[in-house]
Order: structure tokens, then sequence, then C-alpha cells
């Protein structure tokens, strides 16, 4: 349940989740949330310099991905975002909290 809540406010609540968490799986989905969060917002930015159209389209794709996201995560499964989510998970088994 706390991991889902990361996923809540991008990426505030995903940055508490990290700073927080005491799991694993806590602190992974808190680093995803803060790394969607981040490209979701960079991308609409990209997509209102090229067309209104563009920034619609990358607005219906990140809002369907995070529903996703939300949803698996809120069910019990670790969705893992392509290309970096292993690397995510890696760094969230380390702790670098000391």
């Amino acid at each position: 349940m706390v991991a889902a809540l990361s996923y809540l406010l991008l990426p505030l609540t995903g940055l508490l989740a990290l700073g927080l968490g005491s799991e694993t799986r806590t602190r992974f989905h808190g680093l995803q949330a803060i790394v969607f969060g981040l490209v979701w917002a960079l991308a609409l930015y990209a997509g209102s310099a090229v067309s209104a159209s563009a920034t619609k389209v990358v607005f219906a794709v990140g809002a369907a991905s995070w529903l996703f996201l939300f949803g698996a995560t809120l069910a019990g499964r670790n969705p893992k975002l392509p290309g970096i989510g292993a690397v995510l998970e890696r760094a969230a088994a380390d702790d670098l909290r000391g």
C-alpha cells in the first residue's frame, strides 16, 4: 500500500517514499515515481514546444502509464519502467542512507 502511494503526487510522494521507506519495495517505487514524474514533466514541456496535439498525446500516454504504475503497485505487483527499472531496483536495494 505504501509503495503505491509513492505515485500519488509525482514526484513529491516518491521523495517521501524514498526517504522514509524502510522496505526495498517502497524505496524502489519511490525512486521510480521520482524518475517517472520528472521524465513526464520534461516530455510535456518538449511536447508543448512542438504543438498542442503533441502535448495532448504526451499527456495521454503519461496518464495511462501513471494509472498502470499506480494500479499494478496497489495490486501487489512490481512494474518496472523499461530500460531503467532494474537499475532503480538495485539502487533501492543498496539503501544509501547509511
